[in-house]
């Protein structure tokens, strides 16, 4: 490849593992390949929510359901319900066994509310998967 720079990244075993197994089931050449495609995504998705005026979305969030985290997915919301649309909210068991909160927004309004919310969002803590789909 032209123009690439190397840097070194570190994951735990399991991450690895998993990463493997997509590099295989997909057909990736390489972790490297996963790697980029995933960083070109978030980045997509990352300018879709620094466009100028109004958008609509999906934003979803996975979470430990401590009282601490949601706490902050409560006061996300409400200092944000009027780019709110709907909410829908499940508590799922992971393939670890380990319990998990769902919660499925959809927004309209203003990019610059919408990615504010979902940049408190994204620091919940025991956060575990976060996505923003941006149309």
């Amino acid at each position: 490849m032209v123009n690439v720079e190397r840097i070194s990244l570190s994951f735990p075993k399991f991450l690895l593992k998993e990463i493997d197994e997509v590099v295989e089931r997909k057909g990736y050449s390489s972790r490297s390949e996963l790697i980029r495609d995933a960083t070109r995504k978030h980045v997509l998705e990352s300018n879709q929510l620094n466009k100028e005026g109004n958008v609509s979305g999906i934003i979803i969030v996975v979470y430990t359901p401590t009282k601490k985290a949601m706490e902050e997915m409560s006061k996300a919301y409400f200092e944000h319900n009027n780019i709110v649309k709907s909410i829908n909210q499940s508590y799922i068991t992971t393939s670890c066994g380990k319990n998990k909160k769902v919660e499925i927004f959809i927004v309209e309004g203003d990019s610059k509310d919408v990615s504010e919310f979902y940049d408190k969002i994204d620091k919940i803590d025991g956060k575990i998967y976060d996505k923003v789909v941006i149309f």
